[in-house]
């Protein structure tokens, strides 16, 4: 079996995270053998089974909103289990930077950190439709502009009926832009 790389995030990124009430996610840097990409994790309140993380699972994203403002959907269908939903505000400047880290690596990993603490890490290339839909909504993005409240009122609104069904999670780690800098505070998650 090949050797597992180890994985360096954000120390008080994860301090964060992890102290956060689940469900939650959030999005960040993650780096390994030198090379930063971007990364999307889940706390889900309840642990996801081994027997689904072993099946992988399924991402999407799509733009929710109206003229007025719009906001980002990533979607995370663990095969058998659950699926899962994360809104971003996407003029947010730790948002727009690691999605222009996911498109110019053309990657992400995704990590999966169940209540016992034990993560699953999942890395994936982005292609065809979700590389060319990304590229194409983050020009949208920066011109774009979610104030806060429109932000909350339609995460409510969302969670009353998300498509497709699903558990919205709270989105956390998004104001602090110390939490992209993995030259200081750096954690290295060992592989197990």
């Amino acid at each position: 079996m090949p050797l597992l790389p180890r994985l360096t995030v954000n120390r008080l990124f994860m301090t964060e995270l992890m102290a956060a009430q689940p469900p939650c996610f959030a999005l960040g840097y993650v780096e390994e053998h030198g090379s930063v990409s971007g990364f999307m994790a889940v706390r889900p309140a309840v642990a996801i089974p081994q027997a689904s993380t072993n099946r992988g699972f399924r991402f999407g994203h799509c733009v929710l909103g109206n003229d007025a403002y719009q906001l980002l959907q990533f979607t995370f269908e663990f095969y058998g289990h659950a699926t899962y939903h994360g809104l971003v505000n996407p003029s947010n400047p730790i948002v727009q930077a690691v999605i222009t880290r996911m498109l110019a690596t053309e990657d992400y990993f995704f990590f999966a950190i169940n209540p016992d603490q034990t993560v699953t890490a999942f890395r994936s290339r982005l292609e065809g439709g979700d590389l060319a839909g990304l590229r194409m909504n983050q020009e949208q993005f920066k011109e774009r502009h979610c104030p806060p409240e429109d932000y909350d009122r339609a995460v409510v609104a969302f969670a009353k009926q998300p498509d497709p069904p699903g558990q919205v999670m709270t989105w956390v780690c998004r104001h602090n832009w110390e939490y992209l800098n993995l030259t200081t505070h750096r954690l290295d998650l060992n592989p197990g």
